[in-house]
């Protein structure tokens, strides 16, 4: 027969053991309860968006311009602005154009930059088109779908930018606690020498160099005379564009006899395209003459060494007379080019020189 004295004995043995262990797991807990609650955390935004981003996805259907990717939506730009140059329906194409969202303004400045096909006095005239329209403040489907695709992109960074918060929070907790139970050292700061004076500053003045340097020559009988040259940056991207044309005739012998030329310049940054009107001594002294072709730009007499300068938004060009002389016959003295060599240097316009 066993004793009432060791059963009880032996009851209250085991609850207290049991009673140890339960405060064991309560002194855990409550040691460690921010890297269990970092560690919660975690794992239930995994599971949310393991659910949302693998297990029943947004699908989404007739999507609208605004919601494509941004390469895809400078290619529809470049075939709205090409359509427009062939229809030019300014109503399809302003419709077509807000069809991106708050995103065109955007776009068509990338288009600007790489025009790939689309032809640059098309995109001028299209970016002119689209300047003088009023945004609004309105929210249309086109912005709330797209608000829709952006939020839907930027779960998983949200996601990852999560788990690395939760990550640098555990390991913030066991570098404190790391940190308390190691002695406090006093770091010596070190003594150095400023990066002047090891290896000296070369104070002397950089020299700018222009964009590019195209040079043209025109002789008396090239009849369809027309030069355009590129302007790029210096990793390649498009800037805009110049050159020199015919811009008048005088007499009606052939061949022709070229008066002044037009030398231009277009900007992709800019809505209008800058001309100015190089005319022989003849011309720019003949009032009538003047007053006709100024209305193609300012009007300047054409000189050996001289120096005419366009400017832009973003770009300037300087063009120099390199070479020039008259033609002879029966028309006034110094009236038509014979020859005239022109450089033109093209810069950008916060550049001096």
């Amino acid at each position: 027969m066993v004793d009432g004295g060791v059963l009880a004995s032996k009851k209250i043995g085991s609850h207290d053991q049991k009673r140890g262990i339960m405060d064991e797991i309560k002194g855990f807990i409550q040691s460690n309860k921010w890297v269990l609650v970092g560690i919660a955390l975690v794992a239930g935004i995994t599971l949310g968006v393991v659910y949302a981003w693998a297990i029943n996805p947004v699908e989404w259907i007739d999507g609208v311009p605004a919601q494509l990717r941004q390469d895809l939506r400078v290619d529809y730009l470049r075939m709205v602005i090409d359509s427009y140059s062939v229809n030019l329906d300014p109503e399809v194409a302003k419709e077509r154009y807000e069809g991106l969202g708050e995103t065109r303004g955007e776009v068509l400045a990338l288009v600007g930059e790489e025009p790939g096909e689309v032809k640059p006095a098309d995109l001028q005239r299209f970016q002119a088109l689209v300047a003088v329209e009023s945004p609004t403040e309105e929210t249309t489907p086109t912005e709330t779908g797209e608000a829709g695709l952006t939020a839907s992109k930027l779960l998983l960074p949200a996601f990852l930018v999560t788990v690395a918060f939760g990550l640098l929070l555990v390991g913030a907790i066991f570098l404190r606690r790391r940190m308390e139970s190691e002695p406090e050292i006093t770091p010596v700061e070190p003594m150095m020498r400023s990066v002047e004076e090891e290896i000296g500053v070369d104070e002397s003045p950089i020299v700018e160099q222009p964009l590019a340097t195209f040079r043209t020559t025109y002789t008396i009988g090239n009849d369809a005379y027309d030069d355009s040259f590129s302007i790029e940056g210096a990793t390649g991207d498009f800037l805009g564009e110049c050159g020199v044309g015919i811009g008048d005739l005088i007499g009606v012998e052939d061949p022709k006899k070229v008066s002044a030329f037009e030398v231009w310049l277009f900007d992709k940054n800019d809505i209008q395209t800058v001309t100015k009107v190089l005319m022989s001594r003849y011309a720019f002294n003949d009032e009538e003459t003047n007053n006709r072709l100024s209305a193609k730009g300012d009007p300047v007499e054409a000189e050996s060494g001289g120096i005419v300068t366009l400017q832009t938004a973003s770009l300037k060009v300087e063009i120099r007379v390199v070479d020039m002389s008259y033609g002879e016959g029966a028309l006034p003295p110094e009236s038509f080019f014979d020859r005239l060599t022109v450089e033109l240097s093209a810069w950008p316009a916060e550049v001096g020189y």
